[in-house]
């Protein structure tokens, strides 16, 4: 389950490099990663290296619900 979920910052702003950059809380551990085109891309430590109850795929579709309402605003 995501603790918390922030939206930091447009990478590339206007741009056709623009990127949304993300950080988020799963089971107590600290995720970063880029989101473009509909694409989830994750630092290190990465999700899927370490045990968590929400699957990789069931994270990422969770983040870009999350993005695109945060879009919406």
């Amino acid at each position: 389950m995501i603790e918390n979920f922030n939206v930091r910052k447009e990478i590339f702003e206007d741009t056709q490099h623009e990127t949304l950059h993300f950080e988020l809380t799963l089971d107590g551990k600290e995720y970063q990663g880029h989101y473009k085109g509909d694409e989830v891309n994750w630092f290190q430590m990465q999700p899927d290296q370490e045990s968590h109850a929400m699957e990789l795929e069931d994270l990422e579709a969770e983040v870009k619900k999350r993005i695109r309402e945060w879009e919406e605003k």
